[in-house]
């Protein structure tokens, strides 16, 4: 497509359409590399998470506060449900 635009440039050929959707490729392209950075961060994340979780004892007896500060990002309260989101990314919700 470049080599059209410049082709197209030189020859004195109209070429708004193609540098329209070389712009457009660039910007899908630039969308497409972010998600993949955004998903490659989460999936880190998950991985870090589930390596903490397999170090702990199997069994929590009480309440561990080094555990949610590792696990959870907020907790919400609403009148009728709670609300975990994960460090993850994942979010539960809880009915009261």
């Amino acid at each position: 497509m470049q080599q059209e635009l410049i082709d197209r440039t030189q020859s004195g050929t109209n070429y708004d359409d193609l540098a329209e959707e070389i712009l457009c490729l660039r910007e899908l392209q630039e969308q497409t590399n972010m998600d993949e950075a955004a998903k490659n961060e989460r999936k880190k994340r998950i991985l870090e998470l589930a390596h903490f979780i397999d170090s702990q004892p199997r069994t929590i007896m009480e309440f561990d506060e080094a555990l949610v500060k590792k696990l959870l990002e907020s907790v919400k309260v609403c009148e009728f449900f709670l609300e975990f989101r994960f460090k993850s990314g994942v979010t539960i919700s809880i009915e009261k």
